[in-house]
């Protein structure tokens, strides 16, 4: 059985975001964000891929939204350069559009889904990470396996977006880095470590 994963940063009073942006500047973490999540699948909600302004490059970018339309007219010049593919009978996955860019060789791919529900993580030959935003965590959560959680060692006071609580279904299961800025802990969902 393959489940998703989450990765994810928050601050020590649980902010994810604040104004649609990451409120701390961490070098070392977007590089192990990259690192994990390079070459594999990234699930994040509509404001999360808005905020990013573009996909994330050699990533197959799934973004949820209820609007898909109104999130391909807002950005054309994010979909402009990408071919449109439509969902069909013909697909296993019900999403509806697939951009892709055309004789490129890398794997950056916009896949736009409705909901979560319609995504297994059965069909992806890579693991896939839900990356956010709150509302998103707080969905997919249930249905991770593991989630990657760097702690930033610091209170964010004007945060907007806050990481859902895990604590009663997640235990820790490693500690990957701990540096004087932020800590980086695996934990995987309690009902897979008996």
């Amino acid at each position: 059985m393959k489940y998703f994963k989450a990765i994810a940063a928050m601050s020590l009073n649980r902010v994810i975001g604040a104004d649609g942006k990451i409120p701390w500047h961490l070098p070392d973490d977007f590089k192990w964000f990259k690192q994990m999540t390079m070459g594999n699948v990234v699930v994040m909600g509509r404001k999360t891929f808005e905020s990013l302004g573009r996909p994330l490059p050699n990533r197959k970018n799934l973004v949820l939204t209820k609007h898909p339309q109104r999130l391909i007219k807002k950005m054309p010049e994010i979909f402009g350069q990408y071919h449109e593919w439509r969902g069909g009978k013909h697909l296993k996955r019900a999403y509806q559009f697939h951009f892709s860019k055309l004789g490129e060789k890398n794997e950056t791919e916009i896949f736009i889904f409705k909901s979560l529900d319609k995504l297994d993580p059965q069909e992806f030959p890579t693991d896939i990470f839900i990356c956010g935003g709150a509302q998103i965590y707080e969905q997919a959560l249930p249905r991770c396996s593991d989630l990657y959680l760097t702690l930033v060692k610091r209170e964010i006071e004007n945060g907007d977006a806050f990481f859902p609580k895990f604590e009663n279904k997640f235990e820790p299961v490693e500690e990957i880095k701990d540096t004087p800025e932020f800590k980086i802990v695996h934990y995987r969902h309690k009902s897979l470590l008996k």
